[in-house]
């Protein structure tokens, strides 16, 4: 019994090592395994799959920091972008449906569709440098306080994330909502011009494939 209950604690922490591969690295093998170890002592498995093991983790680590402030953080980016590969994939909409709206004068009370394989994020730290760092195999930095978001998304089989500007952020959570476009656009109200910030920015989640494709309205009998 005993050996069966080591082998599915290891078990356990290769599932996390494989969500968290970037975590695993900057803490090394024997911190990742006492933190593994501890983890799921807490908070074990409760889901048939163990692909929803490593869910809390991110909170976990930030009731408990250990080495490093920004812990929390990278967990918290590794979830996501494990968590868009796995969402299922939707027609996105098309670039040029954004200047077809304007044409069409319905632009303000329109409203917008997420994908859901998109992720916005909060840190509390500048995780994505510490992120591209160990991605580039380099030394990481560090921890420092720098407020900041990001978003993270698939687009086929590969994941992306990129850090947005905190009013840009704002119109996301905005539009994920489901509010009409009058609205997400006065977010970028405090811009030099906010008319062209709104378009360039609602212009470029077209490009990026984050807006659903919309679907077609049943013409009625």
């Amino acid at each position: 019994m005993e050996i069966y209950a080591n082998m599915y604690l290891w078990r356990q922490i290769d599932v996390l090592r494989e969500d968290f591969p970037k975590l695993a690295v900057l803490l090394g093998d024997e911190a990742f395994y006492t933190l593994g170890k501890a983890f799921v002592h807490v908070h074990p498995s409760v889901h048939h799959s163990l692909s929803q093991l490593g869910r809390r983790l991110p909170q976990y680590l930030k009731e408990h920091p250990g080495s490093r402030p920004d812990l929390s953080d990278l967990a918290a980016l590794e979830w996501a972008r494990a968590e868009v590969f796995e969402e299922a994939a939707v027609p996105t909409a098309s670039p040029s449906m954004l200047r077809e709206m304007a044409a069409a004068g319905d632009f303000s009370c329109a409203s917008l569709e997420l994908v859901p394989a998109l992720r916005l994020l909060r840190f509390d730290s500048d995780v994505l440098d510490v992120w591209q760092q160990l991605e580039d195999g380099h030394p990481v930095p560090a921890a420092h306080r720098a407020p900041s978001f990001a978003v993270v998304w698939r687009r086929e089989l590969e994941v992306f994330h990129v850090q947005v500007q905190a009013d840009e952020a704002k119109a996301l959570a905005l539009a994920s909502a489901g509010e009409p476009l009058e609205v997400v656009c006065a977010a970028f109200e405090d811009r030099g011009d906010p008319v062209e910030a709104a378009f360039r920015a609602i212009g470029s989640w077209f490009a990026e494939g984050w807006i659903c494709e919309p679907e077609e309205e049943t013409a009625r009998p």
